[in-house]
């Protein structure tokens, strides 16, 4: 027996086949194009992202004026605009529209001023039959004072409808409007007098006839100055028919004027009698 026969013969290894060595190489080759993938680097720029599609865009407003546009004319003045223009916190207040036209037939000099003397006897009469109903009133219209410490709606009535109705007859003989007036207190009419009816006063100057008495006294300055004014007054009086003649319409200087002096005049006789605790201003507008 030799020696080899008492030992287990080694096992030589195998050398891979030529079949199995593609298979290998096949194997490895999606791990080494995985590594062989470069990664982006940190340092790279970012990939340029689609920009958005534009948004609809709005109906262009107007282009604005390149040149100066001058601003549009002002609305034309109703009847219902007061000269002078802007408002009053006194509790007496007297409006008077701008003249809308009249005749120029009432310009004729003093003509159309004597021929509306005539056209308003009967308002005349209206007045001439409410100063004795004032006369009466005026007994007993310090008594609401006294008692409630403001005036009854009832004095309104009937002393500011009164002053309402003279003034507007005065207004239309002196041709500031061409509307004639309404009979009696009330009604429309392009002059208007207005009181603040729910105004407080003092009751003290509810004491019968005393409070009267004492207002009257102090109202002696305004009498002065109202003399004086109606002086100016009767001169203006003479001329307000020529803008009628030219123009068909008065002149607003004539509205303010004479406006402005029946507006203190009622203010005055308004705080004598009663309907107001607020002693008038020195003024002839609002």
């Amino acid at each position: 027996m030799s020696d080899n026969e008492g030992s287990t013969p080694t096992p030589r290894p195998e050398e891979p086949s030529s079949d199995s060595e593609p298979a290998a190489e096949s194997a490895s080759a999606p791990d080494a194009a995985e590594s062989a993938t470069p990664e982006p680097a940190e340092s790279a720029a970012p990939a340029a992202e689609p920009e958005p599609a534009p948004a609809a865009e709005p109906a262009a407003a107007p282009a604005p004026a390149t040149e100066w546009t001058p601003p549009p004319p002002p609305a034309a003045v109703s009847s219902g605009t007061d000269i002078p223009l802007g408002g009053s916190d006194y509790p007496v207040n007297l409006s008077v529209a701008q003249d809308e036209g009249q005749n120029r037939l009432w310009g004729i000099p003093f003509v159309g001023l004597i021929i509306r003397s005539i056209l308003v006897i009967p308002q005349a009469i209206v007045l001439f039959i409410l100063a004795f109903v004032i006369g009466f009133v005026m007994f007993f219209s310090w008594i609401p004072v006294l008692v409630n410490g403001r005036q009854a709606e009832f004095v309104y009535t009937i002393i500011g409808g009164y002053l309402r109705l003279a003034t507007r007859v005065g207004g239309y003989v002196l041709l500031m409007t061409g509307r004639y007036p309404p009979f009696g207190p009330g009604g429309e009419h392009t002059i208007d007098l207005t009181f603040d009816e729910t105004e407080q006063q003092n009751r003290l100057w509810g004491i019968p006839f005393f409070g009267l008495w004492v207002r009257w006294i102090i109202l002696i300055p305004h009498f002065v100055v109202l003399f004086f004014i109606g002086i100016v007054f009767g001169f203006i009086s003479l001329v307000t028919w020529i803008p009628v003649l030219v123009n068909g319409r008065t002149a607003d200087w004539v509205v303010r004027w004479v406006g402005g002096f029946y507006r203190w005049f009622n203010r005055v006789y308004a705080y004598a009698l009663l309907l107001t605790g607020k002693y008038p201003p020195f003024r002839l507008d609002d």
